[in-house]
């Protein structure tokens, strides 16, 4: 043990304890606070294309999802990022605004909270802004039910979220370029994305957003600080078993064994399948998911980001 430590006067000792815990809880907080916001919004597998989807294709996905051909159960929303001009019968515009345009699920394709209303639904001409620009155009944040008049068409406000940029979000089949992708499976995301791409008649995608598995690998940094004191009580508890009458030690490692035992299996059934491989003597396996990690990073890195991708930091 540190010399020093142990030079400390026993009262000051003593409170060493308690200031880790009350440390490591705060920080287990924050971490948590952050992670449920993350997890709001990363329910989704994003996929980035290089260029617009057609139409027709859209019409393809469609078919696709409702037929019996979809057997991954795998629903898509489409969204793509434009600048748009919006003006409002009192004579207020907002020029170079963000224009999230949607097909599909509009909670989905851009989850924010609202302080107003709700998000739009793909049927009729129905919109959400966000507050900063509900407060150029209006003054006011209380207009849900209001109209603008943006993209050569008149559309209905039905919600207001929360931003402190000029954001605009309203239905659309142009210049989609994203999608974000419900029923993917745990285990194999990337071959589940590349499948459902090539059966709606989808270029390969340029760049794959695995929401779900970001949000489990943030799920185990938020859970690393109780990790390190977990494994400072089962070290202080050998120390102490040394003191204990033999028969009671002997017991309560025996029991400990057990539970071990007992959890492993959970704990390995816990583990999403890209993370297990097909033989643990299989040391090649590492390296290969490392150059995975990379190559995604890279592709990351290299496609265009959009003012979503902004909030889902």
């Amino acid at each position: 043990m540190n010399p020093e430590y142990l030079a400390l006067p026993p009262a000051r000792r003593r409170w060493y304890g308690p200031i880790l815990l009350l440390t490591v809880f705060l920080l287990e907080i924050m971490l948590w606070q952050h992670l449920e916001r993350q997890r709001s919004f990363c329910q989704t597998t994003g996929v980035r294309f290089a260029s617009p989807i057609a139409t027709d294709v859209l019409d393809q996905v469609e078919t696709f999802t409702t037929s019996d051909k979809n057997t991954q159960g795998i629903y898509a929303s489409f969204w793509g990022q434009q600048d748009v001009t919006i003006s409002t019968s009192n004579g207020r515009h907002a020029d170079a605004v963000v224009g999230i345009g949607y097909y599909g699920s509009a909670e989905d394709c851009l989850p924010v909270p609202y302080q107003q209303g709700c998000s739009p639904s793909i049927y009729g001409n129905e919109c959400a802004l966000s507050e900063a620009l509900a407060q150029t155009l209006f003054g006011s944040t209380d207009i849900v039910g209001m109209k603008v008049l943006a993209q050569k068409k008149t559309y209905t406000i039905t919600g207001v979220f929360s931003a402190k940029e000029s954001v605009f979000l309203f239905p659309t089949q142009e210049n989609l370029t994203c999608a974000e992708l419900r029923g993917v499976s745990w285990d194999a995301p990337k071959e589940d994305v590349e499948t459902w791409c090539a059966a709606v008649g989808l270029e390969s995608p340029q760049c794959i957003v695995y929401g779900p598995q970001r949000v489990w690998i943030m799920t185990l940094f938020c859970g690393f600080p109780l990790f390190v004191v977990g494994v400072a009580f089962f070290v202080t508890t050998i120390r102490w078993s040394c003191l204990w009458p033999k028969g009671i030690g002997t017991v309560f490692w025996f029991v400990l064994a057990v539970l071990a035992a007992l959890m492993l299996p959970n704990i390995l059934d816990s583990l999403p399948g890209w993370l297990i491989p097909g033989r643990w003597s299989n040391f090649a396996f590492w390296q290969d998911l490392a150059q995975s990690i990379h190559e995604q990073q890279q592709a990351w890195k290299l496609c265009a980001h959009y003012w979503p991708d902004l909030i889902r930091r």
